[in-house]
């Protein structure tokens, strides 16, 4: 692993980040409506993105649509004019395309893009790539699937990229997979500019590994004063939701 500190811009260490955005009861978690009240609190974003049916990059956390709009399906296997009209929970807020979102946020706070990537690397990072050159601003990616960031090292060596991992041992992974993420075993591979890892997993050897060597450790997720105090000690940064820090 090198030494040298990687090239994580000071709002990943000093802004805390809104998870989803600032979404309450009346918010929808990566609505229009919880995007735009962070960007006005001056909250840096965190997001999720996958790819609609048709190749659109559309914010949404889940695979599937049941449990936010009460609808059938998978946002894979739907396009994005269906998408786009689907309602979360009972708001009048829908689904957004990250277009929409970057428009929306203006440049005015970074955004944190969670990809959440298909079975093949590649489509999502490059249609991410290609929605964030057209919106001015600054932008971090970050992935579970280590593959997905190294193919942003790769195509796109400018995005800073961040590792997400955790203890994973709940997760119904193969243990080889696992421990391979929550040990960053692939991470001198990617060389990730920060870290992004659960809160509740810290502190753990691996993430503390590449804080020592400069890059920002972000604990997620942080949900109230208990949590907050917690990784004050343990981390750089934090994303957040349900409280404010």
């Amino acid at each position: 692993m090198s030494g040298v500190r990687g090239k994580a811009p000071r709002w990943l260490r000093e802004r805390p980040i809104a998870h989803r955005g600032l979404h309450d009861d009346l918010r929808p978690e990566n609505s229009l409506a919880a995007f735009e009240a962070a960007a006005t609190a001056g909250y840096p974003i965190e997001l999720d993105v996958h790819l609609s049916a048709d190749g659109h990059v559309v914010v949404f956390h889940d695979v599937t649509l049941d449990r936010l709009t009460g609808g059938p399906g998978a946002v894979a296997d739907t396009p994005l004019a269906e998408l786009l009209l689907r309602r979360l929970l009972s708001s009048d807020q829908t689904i957004p395309s990250l277009d929409q979102v970057l428009a929306l946020v203006a440049g005015r706070v970074p955004v944190l893009v969670e990809l959440k990537p298909p079975p093949r690397v590649g489509p999502l990072e490059h249609a991410v790539c290609e929605v964030l050159g057209r919106h001015p601003g600054d932008y971090a990616v970050q992935s579970f699937d280590p593959y997905s960031m190294l193919w942003m090292r790769r195509h796109a060596p400018h995005l800073p990229r961040g590792m997400l991992a955790a203890d994973m041992r709940d997760e119904d992974l193969p243990l080889h997979h696992a421990t391979a993420l929550r040990n960053l075993l692939l991470a001198p591979r990617v060389r990730p500019d920060f870290i992004a890892y659960e809160l509740w997993s810290l502190p753990y050897w691996a993430p503390r590994a590449w804080q020592r060597l400069g890059r920002p450790l972000v604990a997620w997720t942080v949900r109230d004063e208990g949590g907050l105090a917690r990784a004050r000690a343990l981390a750089d940064n934090v994303i957040f939701e349900y409280v404010r820090p």
